[in-house]
C-alpha cells in the first residue's frame, strides 16, 4: 500500500473545512511519529481539524483518506527497507507549489516534534541535531526560483527532498530503534 496521492489528502482536509496543507499534515504526523514512536490516529485528526474554518462535516472518505496516510506513513517510517515517502505534490505541479509544499511539509514536522515530546537533551547525535535544526531552516526558509535557471532549482528540490528523507529515517532510527533481530547460533 502506498500513501494516497497528494490532491487526495488535500481534497479530504479542505473538503472537512481544514487549514492544514496535506504536506503540513503529513509532516505533523512523521514529527509525532519520530519523537514519540507511536501516534494516536483520533488525536491526529482531531489536531488537522481543530481550527477549521467552517464547521463542515468530515466525510467517511476522508478518514478513510486521511486513516490510509496513518497506516502507511507508520509503516514505512519503521521498515527497514527505508521506502519512506514525503507527501508532497507530484513534479507535474509547478516549482512554486512544490517549494512551498516542503517548506509547510517541514513546518509541519517541527510541530510533529514538539507535540510528540522531543526535548533537546535526546538529541544526542550531532548529524540528527543538525537536521533538525535544518529542518526549522527550510520551513521558515523563502525560495527564489528567479535567481537559479528551472533545471537548477528542480535539482535542488529533488536534493532537499531526499535529505529531508533520509533525515526523517535517521532521525527515528536515533529516538526509535528498531530492536535487534534475534541472533541463531
Amino acid at each position: 500500500m502506498a500513501l494516497p496521492e497528494y490532491i487526495a489528502v488535500e481534497d479530504a482536509l479542505t473538503g472537512g473545512g481544514s487549514q492544514v496543507s496535506a504536506s503540513e499534515c503529513h509532516g505533523v504526523l512523521c514529527g509525532i511519529l519520530c519523537a514519540s514512536g507511536s501516534s494516536d490516529m483520533q488525536g491526529w485528526v482531531r489536531h488537522l481539524f481543530e481550527s477549521r474554518v467552517e464547521k463542515k462535516e468530515i466525510s467517511p472518505q476522508a478518514l478513510k483518506t486521511l486513516h490510509d496516510v496513518h497506516q502507511v506513513t507508520v509503516n514505512e517510517i519503521n521498515h527497514e527497507t527505508l521506502e519512506f515517502s514525503l507527501l508532497l505534490p507530484d513534479g507535474a505541479e509547478s516549482l512554486d507549489l512544490r517549494i512551498g509544499a516542503l517548506a509547510e511539509w517541514c513546518g509541519g514536522f517541527s510541530l510533529g516534534l514538539s507535540m510528540g515530546g522531543l526535548q533537546d537533551r535526546m538529541l544526542l547525535n550531532d548529524d540528527v541535531r543538525e537536521f533538525v535544526e535544518d529542518v526549522q531552516y527550510i520551513s521558515d526558509a523563502s525560495f527564489s526560483t528567479e535567481s537559479d535557471s528551472e533545471e537548477h532549482t528542480e535539482q535542488s528540490l529533488v536534493e532537499i527532498e531526499e535529505y529531508l528523507r533520509m533525515g526523517v529515517l535517521l532521525l527515528n532510527e536515533e529516538l526509535q530503534p528498531l530492536p535487534a533481530s534475534p541472533t541463531i547460533h
